[in-house]
């Protein structure tokens, strides 16, 4: 009885303390991390679920070590397959090892001390798990009984330790075999990475939140070097990025723009490339405030051409109603749409939806914008479900992100420029922070940037989107931004006598407003759409998408210019697609040069010549201009040949009507067209 008294209590033992003290520390981080991932209110360094997920396995490996030293020479224990036991301990001890040292390479100091202190449980599973399978072979030896006639006093007791003993160890060696794995090829895959692909750019320290919180911003330059910082005279194109794209998504375009003899920097928003975070709840004003920073601080002292991609230039209009838009001096605007959801919502003519954005709510104009009329403009919201929706889902991933099942979701770009760069691109979008910025930049619960837009609409602007019975708002450029560039008379068309007698804007800021034409084309044979519910769904978008691009060169800027891109381009002879920005980036880059550099320069000398000439100018120009239609469009797509230059680039409207569509070739229901009538 003797050796059974001294083979008792062995977890009571100073390791076994040591582990119960370990794996309740696992489980309380576990718990922590849960909670702090959710919250609010703080600058956000790394993904908080990369530390959460590292717990969750540090609490499964205690509670297994515990259970194998209780399980040794125990009275009524057995502790079934030790040599399997032996064997995964030192997986995953060796896993503790890759953890440890995958992030400790990447900088990410908790992930890798939660990791290596797997050693301690992985060892304690080793050594007892050894010790036990010795102990059992030294008791047959001496002809102790086995197991099973020493099991505790009832039959009960006895099932419950068969079930214990025989079902514990497969069901948590599959879980922590199968996220450990996952864990280890993660935290390898970005230390190699971070080996690879070094931080092509500036890494800028900005202040947010009136400089109470630092974090810090990436600045990618090309052509941009002492002898350019010191002349500042000649522009600097600044390029944004689509929603959920790195700075690698525009670096062949920054790099064509520099080979076109102007510098071109490209501003990662927190938490995508290179950036830090920053801070959650993420402010779209702070933002633009911190990108300002940046330009500042790198320095970029060049007046400054903004270039928008998608989103980018939705945050470009937002850098001009909050930051410094008195340095800039003209802005490109590459397939942009302030909501698309919104914009689908109202071209599909949901009908609960265009009931909710019938009611429009209140916007206070921010303090720093004047109005004569009054101080509450309306704006629109609506059902937002659809957001909430994709809200969620970028949660999910920025949870998942750490075990690596993202990967192989991100891992396409065929025919990405420059090709060299292909794998470094795709590794921003595999590593922890890629969902966790998508869904910090959408605002939690929905497009937070498009709803914080809305606080700048000013009421001559909206009057006009009024009367064009369009879904959605947009402040227009400051009047006083593009004052180099002002001009005694305004190039929007006369109205009839119901329409607003203001101009939708007053700025004379050079805009491009650049687009492929194939979205708005509605053929759904060039399309490749075969299900007559499907072709229906695209024709009422690529109305909707160009009548939008409409709307921006009608309301943004006096001196706006709708460009589309048809036919084939010469970089690849391929058609233009909304690809262009990745795929085409030479030809891109000198088709936005010449365009806006010309535009800029033309309004320069319209500005010096006589008022009354201009006036002359402009109005024979309103009136000889063509309109194109989504039609138009496709049949020029179709029909050109592959071109060069600037050639592919086609003004697609200067008037502010569109020509619409008869009705055989109106992609647009009657229904919708009747219901956007009455929208207003």
């Amino acid at each position: 009885m003797a050796m059974w008294q001294l083979r008792k209590h062995t977890v009571f033992s100073i390791p076994g303390i040591g582990l119960i003290l370990l794996t309740i520390a696992y489980g309380i981080a576990f718990l922590a991390y849960i909670g702090v991932a959710s919250n609010r209110d703080r600058i956000v360094r790394g993904n908080d679920f990369t530390d959460m997920w590292i717990s969750l396995l540090g609490l499964v490996l205690g509670i297994q070590a515990l259970f194998v030293i209780s399980a040794y020479r125990s009275p009524n224990r057995y502790l079934f397959w030790a040599v399997l036991w032996m064997a995964y301990g030192a997986v995953m001890g060796v896993f503790a090892i890759c953890v440890c040292a995958g992030y400790a390479t990447v900088s990410d100091g908790s992930a890798a001390t939660w990791g290596v202190f797997w050693l301690a449980s992985s060892v304690a599973i080793v050594v007892y798990a050894a010790k036990a399978r010795r102990g059992y072979m030294v008791d047959r030896m001496m002809g102790i009984p086995e197991y099973h006639p020493r099991l505790a006093d009832s039959r009960g007791a006895e099932l419950a330790y068969g079930i214990l003993d025989k079902g514990f160890p497969w069901i948590t060696w599959a879980f922590g075999l199968f996220f450990g794995i996952l864990v280890v090829i993660q935290a390898l895959c970005l230390a190699n990475d971070h080996r690879l692909y070094k931080v092509p750019g500036q890494l800028v320290p900005v202040q947010t939140h009136n400089g109470d919180y630092w974090y810090k911003m990436h600045v990618w330059c090309y052509g941009y070097g002492e002898k350019e910082q010191k002349e500042a005279t000649k522009p600097a194109f600044i390029l944004l990025a689509d929603f959920g794209m790195p700075s690698t998504s525009m670096m062949g375009l920054a790099q064509g723009i520099a080979d076109n003899g102007y510098p071109a920097c490209i501003v990662d928003r927190p938490g995508y490339g290179w950036s830090e975070p920053g801070y959650w709840d993420q402010d779209p004003v702070d933002v633009v405030k911190s990108i300002n920073q940046a330009l500042t601080k790198y320095p970029i002292n060049n007046p400054i051409i903004f270039v928008g991609w998608g989103e980018g230039g939705v945050w470009t209009q937002m850098y001009m109603q909050a930051a410094d838009y008195s340095r800039v001096i003209g802005v490109v605007l590459l397939d942009t749409y302030p909501n698309q959801e919104i914009l689908q919502t109202f071209a599909l003519n949901r009908t609960t939806t265009l009931q909710n954005l019938r009611q429009l709510r209140s916007a206070s104009v921010t303090d720093d914008i004047s109005s004569s009329e009054s101080d509450k403009i309306p704006a629109v919201h609506f059902d937002k479900e659809l957001e909430k929706k994709a809200s969620k889902m970028f949660s999910d991933w920025r949870a998942v992100s750490p075990i690596a099942l993202h990967r192989a979701r991100n891992n396409a770009w065929p025919g990405f420029q420059p090709q060299e760069s292909l794998n470094m691109h795709r590794s921003l979008f595999r590593n922890n922070q890629y969902y966790q910025a998508k869904y910090f930049e959408y605002g939690g619960t929905g497009a937070k940037l498009y709803q914080t837009l809305l606080n700048y609409v000013v009421s001559n602007t909206d009057a006009v989107l009024v009367y064009h019975h369009w879904p959605l708002r947009w402040p227009s450029f400051r009047q006083e931004s593009g004052s180099a560039f002002s001009s005694s008379q305004s190039s929007l068309r006369r109205r009839d006598d119901n329409a607003p007698t203001a101009p939708a804007s007053n700025s004379q800021l050079p805009v491009i407003i650049l687009a492929s034409g194939k979205q708005f084309n509605s053929d759904c044979g060039v399309q490749g759409i075969g299900v007559a519910e499907e072709c229906t769904m695209w024709q009422a978008f690529a109305w909707f998408y160009y009548r939008q691009q409409v709307e921006y060169q009608q309301t943004l800027s006096q001196n706006a210019a709708f460009l589309m891109c048809t036919g084939a381009v010469s970089e690849d002879n391929r058609p233009c697609d909304t690809d262009f920005v990745w795929r085409r980036p030479k030809w891109l880059a000198s088709a936005i040069v010449g365009k806006i550099i010309g535009q800029a320069a033309s309004s320069a000398s319209a500005s010096n010549s006589a008022s009354s000439e201009s006036s002359t100018s402009s109005g024979s120009s309103s009136e000889t201009s063509t309109s194109a239609s989504p039609t138009d469009a496709a049949s020029s797509e179709a029909n050109s040949e592959p071109s060069s230059g600037s050639q592919d680039i086609t003004q697609a409207s200067s008037s502010p009507e569109p020509t619409v569509p008869s009705s055989s070739e109106s992609p647009l229901p009657s229904a919708a067209q009747d219901d956007a009538a009455a929208f207003a």
